[in-house]
């Protein structure tokens, strides 16, 4: 049995500490748009640059998908009412929540707190699977499975950050040195990014999975090979040990064939059940687009639009869940409609800012995307104000 001093206690309600983590995604979502504005570009600092690239994946999907959704919806798809250890879970909120503030002033330390905070998640996540879950192993869904995949995953890349981030540090490396950081972490940050987006856009498309379909099936062994394979190959090339394959082709056999896959089998399973179009349903179609033109962007010459892109299609199926985790939370408070406009004003901007000449018009659209957010995490706080009053 888990060790009783890191065991659950009433204060630590999984439920408050997954909103903490969505309103903590939120809030680093609505930083790293900022500095994307026209007025922070004029002298950015290297920690400003390095934000910028690394906090949608690092800082958004990741700790949203285990510590937001992991919290919410993981024990009901585990047969479970919590999680086993959510102390490791809280640890890892005061982590994260200081590499965020620090990640502009000091972006190696944010860095190192990252891999200390998501691992914690990641011991909690796992943990839950061993010891919490009911259900056996093929009877679970896709987002099951992307959770524990990301988890895994996250035991791989983050010690491997962690340490090469401390030697850089020991060796009094420049703020300027992080720059060299964001090419290394490619294949890593694109595999934490998918596994928990697809995981997720599986959960929103599928809300009641047949284990026996197509994308039943496959999902365990396609978030494996993206989370776990993937990440695997990254380490040993990064030290040395595999030959030949460069970064770019790992991502296309590791992370971008497993998601064509899963997508395929996807679309197979949705178009016999006769999925209706509401407004989940339209973030996950949204997300799915995205990752499309970022996987077929990896592929032409300089490939620049491929990771913006890609991090949209993470972006928009978080925020997608996050209506879908708001609409069950507060039922008769989240019109239906409101859903569809967000979605559709968050991809026309995300599409116009893929296109240089369009670029204004979908920072603007990008923008209100930005501040209705930020309206629905303040709504989210009064809420759950309320509701701790009642209680």
């Amino acid at each position: 049995m888990t060790y009783q001093a890191f065991d659950s206690t009433p204060v630590l309600s999984n439920r408050r500490i997954g909103t903490s983590f969505i309103l903590l995604a939120l809030f680093a979502g609505l930083l790293g748009g900022s500095l994307a504005l026209p007025f922070l570009q004029t002298h950015p600092t290297a920690g400003l640059a390095f934000c910028h690239g690394i906090l949608m994946a690092f800082f958004v999907i990741c700790p949203a998908a285990l510590g937001g959704f992991g919290q919410w919806l993981l024990p009901a798809e585990l047969g479970t009412d919590r999680t086993t250890l959510p102390a490791f879970s809280l640890a890892g909120f005061g982590f994260l929540s200081s590499g965020v503030v620090l990640l502009p002033l000091q972006p190696l330390l944010a860095l190192a707190l990252w891999a200390v905070g998501v691992l914690a998640l990641a011991v909690d996540i796992i943990t839950t699977f061993l010891e919490g879950r009911t259900r056996l192993f093929r009877k679970l869904s896709p987002l099951a499975w992307s959770m524990l995949a990301t988890a895994s995953g996250v035991m791989i890349v983050a010690p491997t950050l962690a340490a090469v981030v401390t030697r850089m540090m020991i060796n009094d490396a420049p703020d300027s040195a992080a720059q060299g950081v964001i090419g290394m972490l490619h294949l890593p940050e694109t595999a934490l990014m998918l596994t928990p987006a697809l995981g997720l856009v599986c959960h929103l498309l599928m809300p009641r999975p047949d284990t026996n379909g197509f994308s039943g099936r496959v999902a365990p062994y396609v978030f494996g090979c993206m989370a776990v394979l993937g990440p695997l190959c990254w380490m040993d090339s990064l030290f040395g040990g595999m030959p030949g394959l460069s970064q770019s082709g790992l991502v296309a056999l590791t992370q971008l064939l497993p998601s064509f896959v899963l997508v395929a089998a996807l679309c197979v399973d949705v178009w016999k059940l006769k999925r209706a179009l509401d407004g989940t349903t339209l973030w996950a179609l949204g997300s799915i687009i995205l990752f499309s033109a970022g996987w077929i962007a990896e592929f032409m010459p300089g490939h620049a639009l491929d990771h913006t892109a890609a991090a949209f299609g993470g972006v928009m199926a978080l925020c997608g869940g996050f209506y879908a985790w708001m609409m069950r939370l507060l039922p008769d408070h989240i019109p239906a409609p409101l859903s569809r406009l967000h979605a559709g004003l968050t991809f026309v901007g995300a599409l116009c800012s893929l296109t240089p000449v369009l670029m204004p018009v979908g920072e603007g659209l990008m923008g209100l995307s930005l501040l209705t957010f930020g309206l629905l995490g303040l709504f989210l706080i009064r809420e759950t104000g309320r509701a701790r009053v009642r209680a």
